[in-house]
């Protein structure tokens, strides 16, 4: 395993431990400083217990920020494409004159 491998397995499982801390949080009801809190914690204690691997902490959380990142800007992408398709829909449909199923 290359060191680039070490370091994308912890940013991987780090970032997963603190969706899963942010998702147990939100199901006991926390405000959302607490979610944070829960989400922030359970992504140390995961690049803690991902030393085994041996991965450099410092290159691991920019991984993990670079990949937040991308999903950020996927998110954001899919969300605007979807706004862009509604508004056509609700434009076309505006537009359009009801002629019936047969004409």
């Amino acid at each position: 395993m290359t060191n680039e491998d070490r370091i994308q397995v912890t940013a991987v499982i780090a970032l997963l431990v603190a969706l899963l801390g942010a998702l147990w949080a939100l199901q006991r009801g926390f405000d959302p400083q607490g979610v944070v809190l829960a989400a922030g914690l359970a992504y140390g204690a995961a690049l803690a217990f991902t030393g085994p691997l041996q991965a450099p902490l410092g290159e691991s959380v920019v991984t993990s920020v670079k990949y937040v990142a991308v999903a950020a800007v996927f998110s954001v992408w899919v969300l605007g494409a979807g706004a862009y398709a509604g508004w056509q829909l609700l434009r076309e449909r505006r537009t359009s004159t009801s002629k019936g199923v047969f004409a």
